[in-house]
C-alpha cells in the first residue's frame, strides 16, 4: 500500500516579471512580460504530488484577502485529500518572481510571512504517514517531534542541516544553491539517514553512510526555473510513498518531473502523467484520486 504524505509550508500568490537582465543599482530593467499566477513551494510540492495517486495532505496558512480566496479555490479544485489549513487575519502570502533570460529566478517575499502559526499538532497523523517540512524553521520542532512520536518518516528542508536542536529526523532535501556541498553533507550523516542536494544543471546527488549515488540533469530548454526544486521534491516523495527505495530511480523520478517543469513558463509543476516514461517510473494503476469538487 502507498504512504500517506503531508506537505507542511507555505503558499502564495506569484506576481512573475520576465527580464533580459538584472539591473545594476540605481539601474533600470524593462520587463518583458508579467504574469499574476498561483505558486508557493509547499503548495507547489503537494498540488502536484497528488497528482501521481498518492493520498496527499497539506497544512498551510491563507489570509483573509482576494489572493487566498483565489488560493483556496485552487486548492479545493485540486486532487489533495486533506487539507488543513490555519486561517489568519492579514495578507496571504505574496512573492514576486523575476525570471532572467537564462530562465533563472529571483524571489522577493511582497509582505510578512505567518507561516510560524502552522503547526500539526492535532491533525491526523498515522505511523507510517510520511511528513514533508518543505522550508525548515525552528518553529517546527514542536511538529516535528509530534510526527516523530506518531511513528511518521519525516523529511526535511535543508535549513534543518544549520539547526543543531534537531538530534533527528530520516531525510534532508536541499539545493546547491543553499551553499550545500558534498563534504558538509556527509559530515551530518549521524542526524539523518539520507540527505539530497539537487545541484541545477549539474543533476542531483543522494548520499547516505554507506553509499553516494548521483544523477545527471535530463536535458531541457530552460524558460523559467520556478518549480524545479518543487517538481524534484515531489517525485522524490512519490518514490518513497510507493515504497522504491533504490536511490538512482528515486533521483531519476524527480530529475525527469523538473526537466519538464523548467521548460514551461510555471510555477505549479505540471501534472505527473505529462512526464515522458512516467508510467514507467511510478506503479500507478489507475486515477486514485480524482478532484475533490466533482
Amino acid at each position: 500500500m502507498k504512504r500517506r504524505v503531508w506537505i507542511v509550508g507555505p503558499i502564495a500568490w506569484d506576481t512573475v516579471i520576465y527580464i533580459d537582465e538584472y539591473p545594476e543599482a540605481g539601474g533600470f530593467s524593462q520587463c518583458k512580460e508579467r504574469i499574476d499566477r498561483p505558486g508557493g513551494t509547499a503548495g507547489n510540492v503537494a498540488i502536484a504530488l497528488a497528482t501521481t495517486g498518492v493520498e496527499t495532505g497539506f497544512v498551510t496558512y491563507l489570509g483573509n484577502d482576494e489572493y487566498g480566496a483565489k488560493l483556496f479555490e485552487m486548492l479545493k479544485q485540486s486532487q489533495i485529500r486533506n487539507l488543513e489549513i490555519q486561517s489568519i487575519e492579514g495578507p496571504t502570502s505574496h512573492v514576486l518572481v523575476a525570471i532572467d533570460k537564462t530562465g533563472d529566478r529571483t524571489i522577493f517575499g511582497l509582505n510578512q510571512s505567518h507561516l510560524s502559526s502552522v503547526n500539526l499538532l492535532g491533525v491526523d497523523l498515522r505511523a507510517g504517514d510520511i511528513v514533508c517540512f518543505v522550508l525548515w524553521r525552528p518553529y517546527f520542532q514542536e511538529s516535528l517531534r509530534y510526527a516523530q512520536e506518531k511513528g511518521c518518516i519525516t523529511v526535511v528542508g535543508a535549513d534543518a542541516l544549520d539547526d543543531q536542536d534537531i538530534l533527528s529526523a530520516d531525510h534532508v532535501i536541499g539545493s546547491q544553491s543553499d551553499g550545500l556541498d558534498e563534504k558538509y553533507l556527509e559530515r551530518n550523516l549521524k542526524r539523518f539517514k539520507s540527505i539530497v542536494l539537487t545541484r541545477g544543471a549539474e543533476g542531483s546527488i543522494l548520499v547516505t553512510n554507506s553509499s553516494v549515488t548521483t544523477q545527471d540533469a535530463f536535458p531541457a530548454d530552460v524558460v523559467d526555473t520556478t518549480g524545479a526544486g518543487d517538481s524534484f521534491l515531489a517525485g522524490y516523495l512519490a518514490a518513497m510513498a510507493y515504497g522504491i527505495t533504490e536511490p538512482k530511480k528515486i533521483l531519476e523520478i524527480g530529475s525527469r518531473w523538473a526537466a519538464l517543469t523548467v521548460s514551461l513558463p510555471t510555477s505549479i509543476p505540471p501534472e505527473w502523467s505529462k512526464v515522458p516514461n512516467s508510467e514507467k517510473l511510478l506503479p500507478i494503476t489507475g486515477r486514485e484520486f480524482e478532484s475533490r469538487q466533482p
